[in-house]
């Protein structure tokens, strides 16, 4: 049989077809029952997800906002990014020198990266963590303030002092990766709350830096489906609608967010979807 343009047509649209299956399948396999986690976040977990929008695309992608324990908030430097410790990046398969020099380092900062699990948490103890620290942070401000009330360098901390609490209290992420590790029962079997836990898929790197003369070594993460989740067709009006948080007096930036409530299930494949959506109202100020 002579092979021809129809036969190489044929054979390109039956690929598509069997891509498009199989990629179908796995979305439904992911949100078969019983889902591995339900989260009730709201526009502080949830945002949109700006770089992926286009005037030729009518999607609306949203983006999952996580952070680090003891991170502040919208804390992008470069050491909110050493998070993982030694033992948490040997639990997802790296290989973790046991002395640490210029070899060893080296070895250790030249594996490539890998994927394993990250737990999240959401609302927990870590949340309440880092309220209490912004807390004590800000009546230290006050105290010192009040022995030099004209100085001007603690007037400007207790400024920042008073916003980081008050973006804690309403506007900050409560979603905090906890844990890492490669067997996802071992996971649950630590952390079995499916309504405060998500488990997800990570992506990791290792990291090694000085500090005081010494090595230190760990690692970092991301979370790859954590940058675009669809919000589905029959919400996209809802969503042009939303309320915006109003302004705080005294606070600036503290307003102009899109306010929602939102159902994320986190399936199978730990890949999450967004099964309710509706506006979301304001908090009481502190």
């Amino acid at each position: 049989m002579t092979w021809n343009n129809r036969h190489s047509l044929f054979a390109g649209l039956s690929l598509i077809v069997l891509v498009n299956a199989i990629a179908l399948a796995g979305v439904a396999w992911n949100r078969s029952e019983p889902a591995d986690s339900r989260l009730q976040v709201s526009e502080r977990e949830l945002s949109h997800s700006y770089p992926y929008w286009r005037k030729d695309n009518s999607g609306i992608a949203l983006r999952l906002n996580y952070r680090w324990p003891n991170s502040k908030p919208n804390d992008y430097s470069y050491a909110s990014l050493r998070q993982l410790s030694p033992e948490q990046m040997g639990a997802v398969g790296f290989k973790v020198p046991k002395e640490l020099n210029d070899d060893s380092v080296r070895r250790y900062r030249r594996q490539l990266d890998r994927d394993g699990l990250l737990v999240l948490e959401f609302n927990g103890p870590l949340y309440q963590q880092q309220l209490q620290m912004a807390a004590e942070q800000l009546e230290k401000s006050r105290a010192d303030l009040a022995a030099l009330a004209d100085n001007k360098q603690l007037i400007e901390s207790h400024k920042q002092a008073r916003e980081t609490l008050q973006r804690e209290q309403t506007s900050a992420s409560r979603l905090f990766v906890i844990d890492a590790g490669s067997d996802l029962a071992s996971l649950r079997a630590r952390y079995p709350d499916r309504q405060r836990y998500a488990v997800v898929q990570g992506r990791f790197a290792a990291w090694a830096w000085h500090d005081a003369g010494r090595w230190q070594i760990g690692g970092s993460a991301q979370v790859p489906v954590a940058e675009s989740i669809n919000l589905p067709q029959r919400w996209h009006a809802v969503f042009a609608k939303l309320p915006r948080r109003p302004d705080t007096p005294g606070f600036p930036h503290s307003g102009g967010e899109p306010l929602l409530n939102a159902e994320l299930v986190f399936g199978k494949r730990l890949e999450p979807w967004v099964v309710e959506f509706s506006a979301g109202q304001s908090e009481a100020q502190p």
